[in-house]
Order: structure tokens, then C-alpha cells, then sequence
């Protein structure tokens, strides 16, 4: 799960929400290499190599001798007698000062130089957006190659930050020149923020007319699974037509990527963004019919643009987990060497193969698969990165309530397997078999993975397959989350008390019209006899004694919950009473009073919840005390109390956590120590939901008369009339009492 915050989650939760997407598009030629930058003279701190890092703004405020350029305020710091420690983003800062109408003595100019380009239909140039640096205003654009310029642009008068340029078809180039002879500011330097060869920039609902995001993994590594995007683009300009030589559809080759964002808007103003991966173009991967206004393109995950690629092995063969992920994304070339990520505790660990020839010609998606295996990881493409990242599992994630899915919950049973058979490479082809999930079903698995060489590392291999048969798959269609990734065990909430579990294994995300909507993920629920011989939920306080022949366990130990706040009071005031004539009985203006519901009191937390292995004596006996929830709030403002502390033995409650989103146990599919839970179930440490406020009262303004008596004379008044009061705040209900869980393993 993404990280988001509080206020993220209620404005992606809520019944009316604005969403927002957007696109960072890479059309640069993949395997670019950038060589050192050149120029007519450059300040000491200039930092011309910060023209390739795809950062277009600079961090201007040091101290130079530029006129009426900085200010003695402390906003400005001063420049480091070592250029080399100067900090933040400078790009190149030439050496020459434009003179008092802005234009430099002789032209000033700074290149970008590269090489590993075929062709080139695009570029862009940056400048600061700093007022007090200013702009070039006369300058011109060359790309070159071999020191002659093939495409040249002129601008006069210009008042933008930045340019970009298209509608050209140069082959080979070899450096892009900006030469300035103007500046819009007198006694500056030129700057140069950023140089683009290509189109990287960011496009939004203005330009993507639909989009279709498919995450999907495969924690067994039994198959290799990965992510797809469907982009559909307005092309009403024909910036992209196929027909049009000067097009940028040349331009557009594979392994160039395009970086997804979706956005939830806040109630207080802004736009909290999420992440969702970057997606590839793989082979033929445009798609666009004769005369229609918009064009199509299918992209990939990383893990798309590896699966069915021939491994060619390095000159020294990887023996860890980090070395061959390393080196199966250097496969895609010198620009890709680093977008892999390995959990750190794993890296480390040792996955060797006999020799090269039992890895050389495999396609990388199996080889892949079978690091993981042997490590008890799984790959995936993460939504923050996009890079190809090898983990293990995790058991958070995400809650999924009723009001954010368009129908309940759709059940499917899950396939068994009768045995898996492992062929192990221990040089005399042991063959090594785990039994499965139902000795009764028709299917077996044998695996032939050139890093097992081991009983120990097949049965690793085993439980990580195992844990994707049996049990259930749930499926929903909702509104969408994007904070959610592939992996978190996620709770999703069936009524005001019970909630399940599930791993997310596949998710959309759908925007059409500008709409978040018709969202689908799958959610895999094993049923955990893979891991367990048995196990005892215990909710009531005496004694357990562990079962003979078991020598380990895994327990979970939660608090009771916090029980809830009481309801707000409804609210209703009087204000100003009408102004009224009182001979006539005209009314020039109306009373006022004020009339609201009460807010709803804060929910109570979860209790916390500890959990780890433990070894035992033989059938050792534990002294189990079951926390009891708190009670709830009897005055608004006041929290409930918080649920009792729950012992097993000498292991406690005490030394867990808070999970503000409950902790989800995927082995027996149930949900513990949730918040805010309407009605919570004892034996779960789920803290109460806080009461509803109260509703509002009804009154008015009466208007009435009276004679005067002995005169006869009428006068009207008004008169305040509370047709109703105010309903009171509802009462929450108290926290469940605490639980403990207790598994032993199958031998």
C-alpha cells in the first residue's frame, strides 16, 4: 500500500470526488548516452551536467555579483569558496554578462552533447523560471551532427521559460546548441536549466481521452504475469500521424516510457497524487486506424518488456538475488541498469546455477521466476518506481468498504493441487515431492528450476506455490483506489461487524469521461491448511496447553478495543427576531435561528495486536488473559476508553501495534483490531465506531396581535416557536475484548 494520508482517504472515499491524471511522457531514444556538455565559458559553479537529469528548475538563490539580483534579506545564500559543495540545481551559468540593454558582447551558448541516437523529431530547452534570473530573448536552437546543424530555429522577442520543438527528422545527431544573443535582463548570465532530445513531458485529461491501467502478479512464480496500459490520445493536430514524415511517429520506438499519476482532490484545496507505474512500448505497440481523431497505445510493466526476452549471460555468472536482477534488466540495455530494487534482508542471498549453460537462451520471465522461488520472494513492477522489484510478502494493506464497491463481493473457488514435484540440481536429478492442497485433485506441478539444488529450498519454493491453491478468490468492481498495489492483504468489509481477507493479485484502474470508475480487482484467499496443521482462536481468559508433538507456534495476541465517543447534540439557536411594524404588521426582515446536526463521535482504535514464532516445551501449558474492550464515551468530546491488555503466557498485547486499518492475517482469511467498527464482534479487538449526531431541531418566528385595551388599537409582534428540539447524540458502542490466535505448523 502507497503511503497516503488522512485526508487522502477521505477524498477518495467520499460519495462526491474529483479525480485528476496525469501523464509524464519519455520519448527519448533509450539508449541515449550523454557525454560532457560543451559551451562558450562557464561560471565556476556552473554544474553543466545537471542539463540531463530531467529537473527543469533551478535553485537560483545564491548570492552572485549580477545587478540588483539578490537581496540582503537572508533568502539568498552565499556561494561556497568550493564550487564543488555548491548544493541544489544549478545548470549551466555562463560566464559573460549581457550589458545594459540585455545583449551579451559576443554570443553566448552551451550544448548538450550525446550519442546512441538514431533519430531525433523533438526537442525542448529549459531556462530558469526565476524572475530575477530572466529569459533569453533573441537565441537560436541547433541540432547537429558532426558539427553541422540539420535543424535550426530562431526566436525574437521570446517571453517563455521554455520551448519546445517538433516537425523535424534529423538522423544521427550528436548535440542540441542553444545560443543566446539577447537576455531580457541587463548584467545576467545565461542560464540553462535543461536540455531535452525528445519529448518528456507531462500530459493530462486535456490530451488522454481514455485510459485502462491492468496490475496484475503471481506470488507462486509458478507464471509470470505483468502490467498493461491502454492509452488512448487526442490527435486532432496529427502531432503523431504516421503519414506525415515530420511527424514524431518515428520518433516513438521501444522501451520509451510513460509515467502515471491519478490524483484525488482534497477538501481542503490540492491534489494528493498516487503513483501507478510506468508503462513501455514493446514491439509493435501503436495502434491507430486511417482518419481517426485519436490514437491508441498498448504498453507494458517492465516486467512486460523482459518476460519473453533471450538471456544472455554477463561474463561472470550472478550467484545473489540482487546480482540477477541486476542483471536482467541491464538486458534492456545501459539505461536501464539501475531500475530494480531487492529487499535488502534478500539481496544477499545465494541463487547459483551449475553452469552458464543452464541459464544461456532461457527467456529472462523464467529466470526470474525461479530467483524468486529459490529466495521465498516475488516479482513485481512497483506503482512508485516502476522498477522491477523482488520482495516477499507482506500481510497490510488496504480496507475496502461496502459504499466503495458497486456490488457485494463475488465468490469462485480457488484450484487445488495434488502434489508438486521438484526436479532438484544436485547432479543426480533427486526428484522431491510436497504434497498439495487436496490429494484428490486431478492436477500436479513439476518444476524444473535450475536454482534448487536442495530439499530445503524446494520446500521454501513449496510454500511460496502453495500459498495461491485452495481457499477462494474474491472479486469486486468498485470505484477504485489507487494507493493500493499488487500484493496487500487487504480487508474488506462485509456488514457493520464481519470483514475478510484477501491478497490483491490483480486491480484496473479505469478513467473514462474524466472518471475513476468500474474498477476491478481480484482478491486470492488460501486457505492456509498449506501452512498449518491446526490452529485455536481462544477468547476467553483460563489456560491452553499446546498440542503434543508441537515444538513451535505462531501466536497473535490482541488488546481489547477502545470503545467509542457519544454523538454530538443536535443543535438548534435563535438569532435575530424579525423587524416588524407593529401597527401594519410588515415584516422588513426576517428572523434568522440555526439548526444542525451534531457531529459524529470519533471512533474508538483497534487494540494492538503482537504476533511472532515462539518455541515451546512439550506440551507446554499458558496462562491466557483475554483483555475486555473498552467502554464507550457517555459525553461527546470524550474518548472512549481504551480496551484491556491481553496476555498469553509471558507474551503480551503490550509489546504490539495500533493498525489503523486492522491487522489482516492471511492464513485464516479474518480481520483483527480494526477502527471504528459499528458493531465490532468480541474476539476481534476492533474498536466501536463513534455514536451519530444528533439531528437538528425545527423552529420559526410566529407572527400574532393584540388589542390594546381601552383604545382598541392593534399591534402585531413576533415570537419564537421551537416546533421541534434537537434530537440528542447518539450512543456508541464498547470496543470487543481481546483475543488470542494461536497456529502450529504441519510437519
Amino acid at each position: 500500500m502507497l503511503d497516503r494520508s488522512q485526508a487522502y482517504l477521505a477524498a477518495i472515499t467520499a460519495e462526491a470526488r474529483r479525480i485528476r491524471v496525469r501523464a509524464s511522457v519519455n520519448i527519448i531514444d533509450p539508449d541515449i548516452a550523454f557525454l560532457p556538455a560543451d559551451s562558450s565559458g562557464a561560471a565556476p559553479w556552473s554544474k553543466p551536467e545537471q542539463l540531463t537529469n530531467k529537473t527543469m528548475e533551478l535553485d537560483s538563490r545564491y548570492a552572485t555579483l549580477e545587478r540588483n539580483r539578490w537581496i540582503l534579506d537572508g533568502s539568498f545564500r552565499l556561494i561556497p569558496d568550493n564550487p564543488q559543495q555548491l548544493a541544489g540545481e544549478i545548470g549551466h551559468v555562463g560566464d559573460v554578462l549581457s550589458g545594459d540593454d540585455g545583449t551579451f558582447p559576443q554570443a553566448v551558448w552551451a550544448e548538450e552533447r550525446f550519442s546512441g541516437v538514431d533519430i531525433l523529431q523533438a526537442c525542448s530547452v529549459y531556462f530558469s523560471d526565476n524572475d530575477f534570473d530572466g529569459i533569453p530573448v533573441d537565441f537560436t536552437v541547433e541540432v547537429l551532427q558532426g558539427g553541422t546543424a540539420y535543424y535550426t530555429k530562431e526566436f525574437t522577442g521570446n517571453t517563455a521559460t521554455f520551448v519546445s520543438m517538433d516537425g523535424f527528422t534529423v538522423y544521427n545527431p550528436d548535440s542540441i546548441r542553444v545560443t543566446v544573443t539577447k537576455w531580457s535582463l541587463p548584467g545576467r548570465r545565461l542560464r540553462v536549466a535543461e536540455i531535452i532530445p525528445g519529448v518528456y513531458e507531462d500530459w493530462d485529461l486535456r490530451m488522454i481521452a481514455e485510459l485502462t491501467i491492468v496490475q496484475q502478479g503471481d506470488v507462486s512464480c509458478m507464471a509470470l504475469p505483468y502490467g498493461t496500459c491502454t492509452l488512448k490520445l487526442d490527435n486532432t493536430t496529427k502531432r503523431f500521424e504516421p503519414r506525415k514524415k515530420a511527424s514524431l511517429f518515428k520518433s516513438i520506438e521501444e522501451r520509451q516510457g510513460i509515467g502515471f499519476e491519478i490524483g484525488a482532490r482534497l477538501e481542503a484545496g490540492g491534489i494528493e497524487w498516487k503513483k501507478t507505474g510506468v508503462y513501455y512500448q514493446k514491439g509493435d505497440g501503436w495502434k491507430t486506424s486511417a482518419n481517426e481523431p485519436t490514437i491508441v497505445w498498448e504498453l507494458v510493466d517492465i516486467i512486460g518488456l523482459i518476460t519473453d526476452r533471450t538471456f544472455i549471460p554477463p561474463s561472470t555468472l550472478p550467484a545473489t538475488l540482487a546480482e540477477w536482477a541486476a542483471a536482467l534488466v541491464a538486458q534492456l540495455g545501459s539505461n536501464f541498469t539501475t531500475s530494480y530494487h531487492v529487499d535488502p534482508d534478500y539481496a544477499g542471498l545465494a541463487v547459483t546455477a551449475n553452469s552458464a549453460e543452464e541459464v544461456t537462451g532461457k527467456k529472462c520471465g523464467d529466470i526470474l521466476r525461479w530467483a524468486c522461488q529459490a529466495t521465498g520472494t516475488w516479482p513485481r513492477a512497483a506503482s512508485d518506481t516502476g522498477y522491477l522489484t523482488v520482495e516477499p510478502l507482506w500481510s497490510q494493506g488496504n480496507q475496502v468498504t461496502l459504499r466503495s464497491i458497486m456490488h457485494y463481493p463475488t465468490m469462485k473457488a480457488n484450484g487445488d493441487i495434488a502434489m508438486l514435484i521438484f526436479k532438484l540440481h544436485d547432479g543426480s536429478d533427486t526428484q522431491y515431492i510436497v504434497s498439495g492442497t487436496s490429494a484428490s485433485a486431478a492436477d500436479s506441478k513439476t518444476i524444473d528450476n535450475p536454482f534448487l539444488h536442495t530439499q530445503a529450498q524446494a520446500l521454501a519454493a513449496a510454500r511460496l506455490i502453495l500459498a495461491t491453491y485452495g481457499g477462494n478468490r474474491m472479486e469486486t468492481t468498485g470505484r477504485g483506489d489507487p494507493s493500493s498495489e499488487i500484493g496487500d492483504v487487504d480487508t474488506v468489509w462485509l456488514d457493520e461487524s464481519s470483514a475478510t481477507t484477501g491478497r490483491r493479485i490483480m486491480q484496473t484502474f479505469t478513467i473514462q469521461d474524466g472518471v475513476l470508475q468500474n474498477c476491478q480487482s481480484v482478491f486470492l484467499q488460501a486457505d492456509g491448511g498449506f501452512l498449518f496443521q491446526d490452529c485455536a482462536l481462544i477468547t476467553e481468559s483460563g489456560k491452553w496447553k499446546a498440542p503434543a508433538g508441537v515444538s513451535r507456534l505462531r501466536v497473535v495476541i490482541g488488546q481489547g478495543g477502545q470503545g467509542g465517543m457519544k454523538g454530538q447534540d443536535g443543535s438548534l439557536e435563535r438569532g435575530s427576531h424579525p423587524h416588524m411594524n407593529a401597527d401594519t404588521g410588515e415584516v422588513s426582515q426576517k428572523g434568522t435561528y440555526n439548526a444542525d446536526y451534531g457531529a459524529d463521535g470519533e471512533p474508538g482504535s483497534g487494540g494492538k495486536i503482537w504476533y511472532g514464532t515462539i518455541d515451546i516445551n512439550p506440551e507446554q501449558e499458558f496462562v491466557v488473559h483475554i483483555g475486555q474492550g473498552g467502554a464507550p464515551s457517555q459525553t461527546y468530546g470524550v474518548a472512549g476508553a481504551m480496551g484491556g491488555e491481553t496476555t498469553f503466557g509471558p507474551y503480551s498485547s503490550a509489546g504490539g501495534k495500533v493498525y489503523p486499518l486492522g491487522y489482516t492475517d492471511i492464513a485464516n482469511g479474518d480481520s483483527y483490531g480494526r477502527s471504528g467498527v459499528p458493531v465490532p464482534k468480541d474476539g476481534t479487538g476492533d474498536g466501536a465506531a463513534g455514536g451519530k449526531g444528533g439531528t437538528p431541531g425545527v423552529g420559526g418566528w410566529g407572527k400574532a396581535s393584540l388589542i390594546i385595551e381601552g383604545s382598541g388599537r392593534k399591534i402585531y409582534y413576533s415570537y419564537w416557536d421551537p416546533v421541534k428540539q434537537p434530537g440528542p447524540g447518539g450512543d456508541a458502542n464498547k470496543g470487543a475484548d481481546g483475543f488470542v490466535l494461536v497456529f502450529w505448523d504441519k510437519s
